[in-house]
C-alpha cells in the first residue's frame, strides 16, 4: 500500500529530473482543460438580462452559443487531454516521456474515452447537486478513472467504474488528506500574483500518480 510521506517524495524525486517538462505538461493542460462553460456562466451572472439595453442581446446570445461550445469543447477535448496528462506522469515514473503523451488520449479508443469521461463528469455533477458532501465522496471514488483510461482505453465503462472503486475504498479519506498537504504550497503560488501556482501543479500531479501506480498493484488490472 501507500502512505502520503512514501509518495510525495518520490514525486519530488521525479521532480529533480525531469521538473520543467512536467511544468510544461500541466500548463498545456491547464489550458486546453479549462472549464470554459464556468466562465462564460460567470459573465451572464454578472450581468443581468433587465440591466442591459437590447443592443447587448446579441452579446448573450453568443455567450449562449459559447457556453455550448465550451461544454462541448470540454467533452471531446479538455476531458481527454486529462487522460493524456495522467498518461505522461505514469510514464514519468520510470522514463523521460515525449510532451506528445499528453495527446494520447485522441489515438486509440478516442470515442470510449470521450464516453467514460464524460459519464464520470456527469455522476459527479449529480451527487454535488443532490448532496455536496457524497458528491466529492464520489469525486475521489472515480479519481483513478482518468489513470486506467490513460494505460488502457479500450476499457469498458463497467470496468473503469468497478476497478477505480476498489482502488479507492477505504483510501478515500487518505487521499482527501494528501490533497489538503499541498494546501499551503497553493496558497504561496496564489500569493505570488497567482502565477506562482503553476509552478507548484506538477507537485500533487506527479504525487496523485505515484498513488495510482500503488493503488493498482492491489487490483487486478
Amino acid at each position: 500500500m501507500w502512505n502520503r510521506q512514501q509518495v510525495k517524495e518520490q514525486a519530488k524525486q521525479i521532480m529533480k529530473r525531469n521538473y520543467w517538462k512536467m511544468f510544461v505538461v500541466t500548463l498545456i493542460a491547464g489550458i486546453l482543460s479549462t472549464d470554459y462553460v464556468t466562465v462564460i456562466q460567470e459573465v451572464q451572472d454578472f450581468v443581468p438580462d433587465d440591466v442591459l439595453p437590447s443592443m447587448f442581446s446579441s452579446i448573450l446570445s453568443f455567450l449562449s452559443m459559447g457556453s455550448i461550445v465550451g461544454l462541448l469543447f470540454s467533452i471531446f477535448i479538455g476531458n481527454v487531454i486529462v487522460v493524456g496528462k495522467s498518461r505522461y506522469f505514469i510514464k514519468n515514473h520510470d522514463v523521460n516521456p515525449e510532451l506528445g503523451e499528453i495527446f494520447s488520449g485522441f489515438k486509440g479508443n478516442y470515442l470510449n474515452v470521450v464516453k467514460i469521461m464524460f459519464l464520470m463528469n456527469l455522476k459527479i455533477l449529480l451527487w454535488l447537486f443532490l448532496f455536496i458532501v457524497p458528491g466529492f465522496i464520489k469525486a475521489y471514488e472515480y479519481s483513478m478513472i482518468p489513470y486506467l483510461l490513460a494505460e488502457n482505453p479500450n476499457i469498458t465503462t463497467d470496468e473503469a467504474f468497478s476497478l477505480s472503486k476498489q482502488m479507492t475504498t477505504g483510501q478515500k479519506m487518505d487521499l482527501f488528506v494528501l490533497d489538503l498537504s499541498f494546501l499551503g504550497w497553493i496558497i504561496l503560488g496564489l500569493i505570488c500574483c497567482g502565477i506562482g501556482i503553476l509552478f507548484v501543479l506538477p507537485y500533487p500531479e506527479a504525487t496523485n500518480a505515484e498513488v495510482y501506480l500503488n493503488l493498482k498493484e492491489s487490483v487486478k488490472i
